[in-house]
């Protein structure tokens, strides 16, 4: 009960009462009010938080099991779901899943090289074995030694340079390939790289005539790209027959640099075509010529590296026509 009081005039003492069960009664339906609210409210932000957190931390609960399955495993073909939220999170696991595409890349090249090396180098090594027990077998003489050894020097040139072309297109098809990129002028580098064949040119009686403008210029790696030229051309050389012809075409579109080598061969029949860019791959006609079979496979590496691209149309009996996309500004892969 609640009472207050107050004095009359006449010096009076006067007090009032007043119950509070009423009020009570309120306050008693107004706590079991609040807590029947606030308690579902409670255990409902717990729960909201928690799945909150669930699924923001999924993420990284993804990127841990991804990690811990390539260290248990030695598979780097796993990779993190994306969930394509757009959120810093997502592109985390998006830029995560890129670099183990590169680390994987990488590493499949390391693997091919070295199958490709240890496939290819039996046979030199095998020489080499039996050039030194020949001569050992042989009755001892300087002009025999100087032979066998003059032998294998020029069969560990041969293993070097398969080694070295092995190693070039491992670096450019994994994008570790290093280009110094600089301004070079088209009808410069194709003058060059026929000035460097034109005499076994004569000897089989082959014309080479170039098309090209003096003022193509584009930015490139300059010793990359006659090794590129080079081949083409040496492999046009080689398949083509005493007296046929050799056209080198180039020009500039919008935003690429085309080359065409066009040569008037033995063609390349329509089975080869996708097997000729393959590392040691010699064709039927092309075994009874010199070779390591790694010419095309480096030039079209090369060519991806500056983030061009190649073609090739032939017809059997007929020519083929190799043709070089190169962009204007090639930027190294990577």
């Amino acid at each position: 009960m609640e009472i207050t009081y107050g004095f009359l005039p006449n010096g009076y003492l006067l007090e009032v009462g007043k119950t509070i069960e009423d009020r009570n009664e309120i306050l008693e339906h107004f706590q079991d009010t609040i807590a029947g609210v606030l308690i579902p409210m409670i255990l409902i932000s717990f729960a909201g938080g928690a799945f909150l957190a669930f699924r923001s931390l999924r993420p990284i609960r993804n990127l841990i099991d991804t990690t811990q399955s390539i260290i248990d495993t030695g598979k780097m073909d796993a990779r993190v779901p994306i969930r394509k939220t757009g959120d810093e999170l997502d592109e985390l696991s998006g830029l995560f899943n890129r670099m183990l595409e590169r680390i994987e890349g990488l590493i499949r090249g390391m693997r091919e090289a070295l199958d490709n090396v240890a496939h290819d180098l039996r046979t030199p090594m095998t020489r080499l074995r039996s050039i030194a027990e020949t001569s050992l077998q042989l009755q001892p003489g300087r002009e025999r030694y100087e032979e066998a050894l003059a032998d294998c020097l020029e069969e560990s040139e041969r293993v070097l340079t398969l080694l070295n072309t092995l190693m070039d297109i491992s670096e450019a098809e994994t994008g570790t390939m290093k280009l110094s990129l600089v301004p070079v002028n088209i009808s410069n580098l194709i003058e060059d790289t026929v000035g460097m064949y034109e005499y076994v040119a004569e000897d089989k009686n082959i014309t080479i005539a170039v098309n090209c403008a003096k003022d193509i210029g584009m930015t490139a790696d300059r010793n990359r790209m006659s090794q590129v030229l080079a081949n083409l051309l040496d492999n046009a050389i080689k398949y083509t027959p005493h007296g046929g012809n050799i056209v080198i075409d180039a020009y500039q579109e919008k935003e690429h640099t085309v080359i065409l080598i066009k040569d008037s061969g033995i063609g390349i029949s329509s089975d080869e075509v996708p097997k000729i860019w393959d590392r040691l791959y010699r064709g039927d006609k092309s075994r009874t010529e010199p070779g390591l079979g790694l010419g095309l496979s480096l030039v079209k590496a090369v060519v991806e590296a500056h983030k061009g691209r190649i073609e090739v149309d032939s017809d059997p009996g007929v020519g083929s026509v190799f043709t070089l996309y190169l962009p204007n500004a090639a930027i190294p892969i990577g």
